[in-house]
């Protein structure tokens, strides 16, 4: 069954609406957060947002729909905060109304190597911002292609990571490097046009793409 994804205008229009609203309750918002802005009792687990204020935490977690299964991964979380008076668990959900139907297909090894070939060329020829970002889409292509049961659904960059580093297909300090670079992208991809990535920043990514496809295989 496709499921339905906001387009990127209507998930940055999310996105603010949502900072708005918690700013609204004296909160600042971190989107993506960095692991090192993160209290330790959450482990490997990441939420797509904080939002925080003298004596408050929130960790907000961002969901497309409500289903069972949804139901089941975030009653997991939930048990994180047991005992955690200044952290709460927010779940967000997008809704399905949003934006076009979009399944995402998987992607050949094959592929996903000719278009890294085609990254690296537009990064020799000075085109880094299309570069990164043409990576990082790579880089999700190459997670729907590694994981059998990863959603057919566009996924946000922190969830990559995190499925990617916990199943093994990249190592830790890739995924905190790159964890480093996801607001660049983000910038980049919401309309900030004075973000500009470096030629090591599109390198990093090209290699957890060759790192995920080789586990992959192995």
């Amino acid at each position: 069954m496709t499921m339905i994804a906001p387009t990127p205008a209507l998930e940055a229009q999310f996105m603010e609406g949502l900072r708005a609203r918690y700013e609204r309750q004296g909160f600042t918002v971190q989107f993506e957060p960095h692991p090192h802005d993160l209290p330790d009792f959450l482990g490997t687990y990441r939420p797509d947002a904080i939002a925080q204020k003298p004596g408050q935490n929130v960790a907000i977690e961002l969901k497309q729909r409500n289903t069972s299964t949804t139901q089941a991964s975030l009653q997991r979380i939930r048990k994180l905060f047991d005992g955690q008076p200044d952290w709460r668990f927010d779940v967000v959900f997008m809704g399905n109304d949003q934006g076009q139907r979009i399944s995402i297909p998987a992607a050949s090894p094959e592929m996903l190597r000719a278009r890294i070939d085609e990254v690296r060329a537009m990064a020799n020829e000075g085109q880094l911002r299309a570069a990164f970002v043409m990576a990082w889409s790579l880089l999700e292509a190459a997670f729907h292609a590694a994981l059998s049961d990863a959603p057919n659904r566009p996924s946000t960059p922190g969830s990559v990571l995190q499925a990617l580093a916990m199943n093994g297909y990249i190592q830790p300090e890739i995924e905190r490097r790159l964890r480093s670079l996801v607001d660049l992208r983000n910038r980049i991809v919401h309309g900030d046009v004075n973000a500009e990535p470096m030629p090591n920043d599109v390198d990093l990514v090209l290699s957890a793409i060759s790192e995920t496809l080789t586990a992959s295989v192995a």
